[in-house]
């Protein structure tokens, strides 16, 4: 799960404490905690939300939008209801209503793909980065942006559950262009076919 990185350095070290200001972000040590804290702080005092714990990605970024239920589903990609498989839409909304009582915090652990962040459109599992394209207040860390080069169409115009409703920018981010790591993201996404 994402919150088992340090909010401050991004490590994964398995053994971290919370801020027991707001119970948010975790910190590996003291040291990375008061690193952290100018720019935690004013999260920490204004609008906690419950998914404030979740924004923190691998790639060190964060999400900025919300983290919203999505109570529909995508034909194409077989799911109904909270972006279930269809077979299993009546036992997960039985769950939402009874054990988790609708509460989003809660169901939200059994179920994060069932989420979507507004911010990137992507779903609640998602742990790699926030893929915002120039609309949030850090660089976006995708390939494309890195690379200086708008989302092409077949990613763009992609029909998803967690897309559905939003409109996201194309990209790029001006901020994330490196000459250096346009070559490795090439490469790599050649590498890995992930272009055809």
């Amino acid at each position: 799960m994402r919150d088992t990185f340090c909010a401050s350095c991004a490590k994964d070290t398995g053994d971290l404490q919370t801020c027991s200001g707001c119970k948010g972000p975790m910190y590996c040590s003291k040291e990375c905690q008061r690193k952290h804290w100018k720019t935690h702080k004013h999260e920490c005092e204004v609008g906690k939300k419950w998914y404030d714990r979740y924004r923190l990605c691998r790639d060190g970024s964060k999400h900025h939008g919300k983290l919203e239920l999505m109570p529909w589903g995508e034909p194409s990609e077989g799911t109904g209801w909270g972006c279930i498989p269809l077979e299993d839409v009546t036992e997960a909304k039985n769950l939402w209503e009874t054990k988790y009582g609708r509460d989003p915090k809660r169901f939200f652990k059994s179920y994060p793909l069932s989420f979507r962040w507004t911010c990137c459109g992507t779903d609640g599992g998602m742990v790699w980065g926030c893929d915002h394209h120039g609309t949030g207040p850090q660089p976006c860390t995708c390939d494309f942006c890195k690379m200086g080069q708008a989302l092409p169409d077949h990613i763009f115009d992609m029909t998803t559950a967690s897309r559905r409703g939003l409109t996201l920018s194309r990209g790029p981010d001006p901020r994330s262009y490196d000459p250096l790591q346009a070559e490795i993201s090439r490469m790599g996404r050649g590498l890995m076919g992930m272009d055809k």
